[in-house]
C-alpha cells in the first residue's frame, strides 16, 4: 500500500479585534497568524485517506525547515530541546508509521484514520482513550470471526478445528503472546502430538493467519506475528483417481446392498459432473436447465463468482432418471461423514474390485509408499476422474475450467491431472 508522511506546524490565527463576530475567511483583516510556539503536526496519505496526529512537539515558525519537514539545524525548540533531539523524536514518529504499515500490508488490511491514529499511539506507548467496554478474550475473538466472518460453513468448521487446536495447545493463548517462536512450537505440536501431515498443517498455520488479518482489520490487536515467520509451503505427489473405464466398470457393477448401490451413483454422477462435493450435496431441479447442471461453486461464489455449466451425458441422466425425491434434492445424498468410508468398501466389493496397487508420497514422510487405490477413494477422487479424465482425452484446461467451476489461473487446477510418458509421445506425434 503507498503512502506519504508529512510533517508541518499547523497553521493558527489569533482575532485581532474580538467585538467582531466575522469569521477569518470573510475577514482576514482582522486576524494575524500565530508563529511561535506553533504545534508540529504528522499527515499520513493513503488510499484515498488522511490521516492528522499531533506529534506532541512544538516550534516556532522561523526555525521550521519546510523542505525537509524538520527543524533547521543549531535551533531550540520552545521546551528547551535542541533540533537534534527534536528531529530524532520526529523520525521516531516515521519508523513506528513505516512499521504499522508493514503489518498492514502483510495481512492485506487497510486501515481507516481512526485505527491508523490509535494503532500509532499503541506504537508509541501513548495511551489510547477509548470508551468502556467489555474485554474480549483471544477465543471469544475468535468465535467472533467464526460467527461473522464471511465463509462458507465448511470453512467455518475447518476455522473452528484451528481454534481448537491451538486452545489445546495452549489455553492461556493472548493476541500478544503470539510471536514467531509461538508459531514454531504450534507448527511443531501440529505435526507431533496431533499427528498431521505436511499439507494439513500448512492449512491450520493459513487460517490462524487469516483470523490475525481480519482482527488487525477490526482493531482487536496490532500484533502480526505471521511478518516473521514462514508458514511453508503444501507438497503434492501425482494425483491418484481411477480411469474412465474403471468408472464405467462402477457404473455397470451388480450392487445388492441398496446404501452402497446409492453411494455408487452419486459418487458416477459427481465423477460425470465434476463438481465439489459440498456444492453436489445443495443441488437441487432447479439446477438442471436445458439438459446441463448449472450452480455457482461454493468456493468462488464471495470471491469471483462464475457459472459452472455441465451437459448431462446419458449416463448421468441415467442416473437421474432412478430418482424422483420429494424433497426435490436430485439425488438422495448420503450423510457426508459416512460417503468417504462407504467409497471404500464400494471399491472393495467382489463386484467392482477396484483395487489396484498405486504409489504415492507418505503424508508425514513424504516417501513413497505402495496402497490400494480402494483405500484412497473419496469424495474428491470424483472431481479428478472428471478433470483428470477430460485432460487425457486433450481437452483444452480452459474448457474443462468452465465446467469444473475453477476460477482462471487457478493454481490448484494442475492437481487434479497428471501428464505421463504416454501423453508426451501422443503429443510429439504433432510434430514428426
Amino acid at each position: 500500500m503507498k503512502y506519504s508522511v508529512k510533517f508541518y506546524p499547523e497553521s493558527r490565527y489569533e482575532k485581532i479585534n474580538k467585538s467582531k463576530s466575522a469569521k477569518r475567511k470573510e475577514d482576514p483583516l482582522n486576524y494575524i497568524e500565530i508563529v511561535d510556539n506553533i504545534p508540529v503536526m504528522l499527515s499520513v496519505t493513503y488510499s484515498m485517506k488522511r490521516m492528522f496526529y499531533y506529534t506532541g512537539l512544538r516550534c516556532n515558525v522561523k526555525q521550521w525547515d519546510v523542505a525537509t519537514s524538520r527543524m533547521k539545524k543549531n535551533q531550540i525548540a520552545p521546551d528547551g530541546s535542541t533540533s537534534s533531539k527534536f528531529n530524532n523524536d520526529l523520525d521516531e514518529i516515521k519508523v513506528a508509521v513505516d512499521s504499522l504499515f508493514k503489518i498492514y500490508d502483510a495481512a492485506n488490511v487497510t486501515p481507516t484514520p481512526e485505527q491508523l491514529r490509535n494503532d500509532l499511539k499503541t506504537k508509541l506507548g501513548k495511551e489510547v482513550k477509548k470508551e468502556p467496554e467489555k474485554e474480549f478474550s483471544f477465543f471469544e475473538r475468535f468465535d467472533q470471526y467464526i460467527k461473522d466472518a464471511p465463509l462458507s460453513s465448511g470453512r467455518k468448521k475447518h476455522v473452528g478445528t484451528t481454534r481448537n487446536k491451538v486452545q489445546s495447545f495452549r489455553p492461556n493463548t493472548t493476541f500478544d503472546s503470539m510471536d514467531s517462536q509461538y508459531l514454531t512450537d504450534f507448527k511443531n505440536y501440529l505435526s507431533g502430538d496431533c499427528n498431521l501431515a505436511n499439507n494439513t498443517v500448512v492449512s491450520e498455520l493459513r487460517r490462524l493467519r487469516a483470523f490475525f488479518g481480519w482482527s488487525i482489520k477490526k482493531g482487536w490487536t496490532t500484533n502480526y506475528p505471521f511478518s516473521s515467520f514462514e508458514i511453508g509451503s503444501e507438497s503434492y505427489g501425482d494425483p491418484v483417481y481411477i480411469t474412465v473405464e474403471e468408472r464405467d466398470k462402477l457404473y455397470n457393477a451388480d450392487i445388492k446392498d441398496e446404501e452402497l448401490a446409492i453411494v455408487r451413483d452419486v459418487f458416477v454422477f459427481q465423477c460425470l459432473i465434476g463438481c465439489r462435493v459440498g456444492d453436489l450435496m445443495k443441488m437441487t431441479k432447479a439446477n438442471i436447465i436445458s439438459g446441463n447442471v448449472e450452480y455457482i461453486a461454493g468456493k468462488t461464489k464471495d470471491d469471483k463468482p462464475r457459472i459452472a455449466r455441465i451437459p448431462l451425458t446419458e449416463k448421468a441422466k441415467a442416473i437421474l432418471n432412478k430418482y424422483n425425491l420429494a424433497d426435490d434434492k436430485i439425488l438422495p445424498f448420503p450423510n457426508e461423514a459416512d460417503y468417504n468410508e462407504h467409497l471404500k468398501l464400494l471399491f472393495k466389493l467382489d463386484t467392482v474390485k477396484l483395487t489396484r496397487m498405486v504409489t504415492v508420497p507418505d503424508p508425514k514422510t513424504r516417501m513413497s509408499v505402495q496402497v490400494s487405490i480402494a483405500d484412497l477413494a473419496s469424495s474428491h477422487m470424483a472431481r479428478r476422474v472428471f478433470i483428470g479424465g477430460l485432460h487425457k482425452k486433450g481437452v483444452k484446461n480452459e474448457i474443462i475450467a468452465s465446467m469444473s467451476g475453477h476460477v482462471k489461473d487457478s493454481k490448484a487446477f494442475s492437481r487434479y491431472y497428471t501428464i505421463d510418458e504416454e501423453d508426451q509421445k501422443d503429443a510429439m506425434k504433432n510434430i514428426e
